[in-house]
């Protein structure tokens, strides 16, 4: 009888709960439940920013007393350094001043001239982040250097500051940048396949975007281009063909434009090709049988000396990194005392011994050539501001070398300035050369 009881009032009790619109308890609970939260993304402190923005500025103060070969290093690894917002105004300053420093460097080979050009191009392109159109006055300073086989610092530059310029303006700029290459192509060369960025802005416009590259193409039937100037012409007709920016007629025009141009510098015997210009013509001639196959298809007929070029497959040498073993062990020591949760006394002495091996070595002169660090050194540098990063500034004054000091200063301003968790340190690949940071 109590059961029946106990029964009756329950289910009276259910009742009035869905008579008055409220969930059961079950369902209560149901609806209580919560999605498992997302983990946040980690973040930086502002104390820890402002860190790392000290860190670099002390990095470049140590700097200004360096050689300009050196200083141009530590520049470009300062312009790099955590995000490209990050301390704005100042590497803005940075990028001008790294332009007129890689513009004091020895061109005297080749290889130089290309080391010396790639500087200047990192230059201006860092600049066109904050501001394009300074960047583009700045490229047109430039000395001419006449049209050859490789790219000049300007052409170089031209793709991400062509970029970085069409983000600021609308499509009327177009002809701002039409205006900059013909200026540069009165004594070196044109921007081709920078002008694609150009190009993709007037697609939308069918006669505005053909016509753009039909002016482009003038300049280049002209005939004064060298043979990477060429290859760079035909890159951009194999974009615009892509991208259905220009007429069916007008591709297989500037394709036997191409051709034409080609056989100006192929079938002399007393001068024949060396292999970078054999991979400049076979990577032109792949441009014209993707967008011109007409033109392509005549080429074999007029001129089956070029269909003949084939650049060899060069022969890809993969240089193992050396392993230093000291460095090798202070590394695995700094990532063990990480793992193990050791104090901070503990860290600091093994960091500490750490940099010391680092200092030993560059001290030494093993890197005398160098223009960064080699991989172990950047990741017992970076693993140590990781642990350290409120100290990391003061235990880096063990390193004796000004410029090496002021380098590995500004590594540990990029750890300590972003946001970054180390599960296990030993499981980090070592990269066999350095990488510019993702922005």
């Amino acid at each position: 009888m109590m059961f029946s009881q106990l029964r009756m009032k329950w289910i009276a009790a259910l009742l009035l709960l869905v008579l008055s619109g409220t969930s059961t308890p079950t369902m209560a609970k149901v609806r209580k439940k919560k999605s498992p939260a997302k983990t946040s993304a980690p973040a930086v402190s502002r104390a820890q920013m402002e860190l790392a923005q000290q860190m670099a500025r002390n990095s470049y103060a140590l700097g200004r007393g360096l050689e300009p070969r050196q200083r141009v290093a530590l520049m470009t690894r300062l312009l790099y350094t955590m995000r490209s917002e990050v301390m704005s105004a100042e590497k803005r300053q940075w990028a001008t001043e790294l332009f007129r420093l890689g513009q004091q460097l020895p061109a005297d080979s080749a290889e130089a001239s290309s080391a010396r050009s790639t500087v200047i191009a990192t230059a201006a392109a860092r600049l066109a982040i904050y501001d394009a159109d300074e960047a583009l006055e700045l490229l047109d300073s430039l000395p001419p250097e006449p049209p050859g086989d490789r790219a000049d610092a300007r052409t170089m530059a031209a793709r991400l500051v062509f970029a970085g310029y069409m983000q600021h303006h609308p499509a009327a700029g177009t002809q701002a940048l039409l205006a900059h290459g013909r200026q540069w192509s009165a004594k070196g060369s044109f921007p081709y396949s920078a002008s694609a960025t150009a190009l993709a802005r007037l697609r939308p416009n069918e006669e505005a975007a053909e016509s753009y590259f039909r002016q482009i193409m003038a300049i280049f039937l002209t005939g004064h281009e060298g043979l990477y100037g060429i290859s760079d012409f035909a890159s951009l007709l194999q974009q615009a063909a892509a991208m259905e920016a220009i007429y069916e007629d007008t591709a297989e025009e500037a394709g036997r434009g191409v051709v034409g141009q080609l056989r100006r510098f192929v079938g002399n015997e007393s001068a024949p090709l060396t292999e970078e210009q054999k991979r400049l013509v076979t990577a032109a001639l792949n441009n014209v049988r993707i967008s011109a196959p007409k033109a392509y298809e005549e080429a074999g007929k007029t001129a089956p000396e070029l269909l003949a070029v084939h650049a060899e497959r060069l022969k890809v040498q993969v240089e193992v990194p050396k392993v230093d073993a000291d460095l090798q062990a202070a590394f695995r020591e700094l990532a063990d005392a990480l793992r193990e949760h050791r104090g901070l006394d503990a860290l600091h002495g093994v960091i500490t011994h750490g940099l010391q091996v680092v200092n030993s070595k560059y001290k030494s002169g093993a890197c005398v050539d160098c223009n960064s660090p080699d991989a172990q050194s950047w990741a017992l540098v970076s693993l140590a501001a990781y642990a350290a990063p409120t100290s990391i500034a003061t235990l880096l004054n063990s390193i004796e070398d000004p410029f090496w000091r002021a380098y590995f200063l500004a590594i540990a301003a990029q750890q300590v300035g972003q946001p970054t968790h180390v599960a296990d340190p030993t499981a980090r690949k070592v990269p066999g050369k350095e990488e510019a940071e993702p922005e």
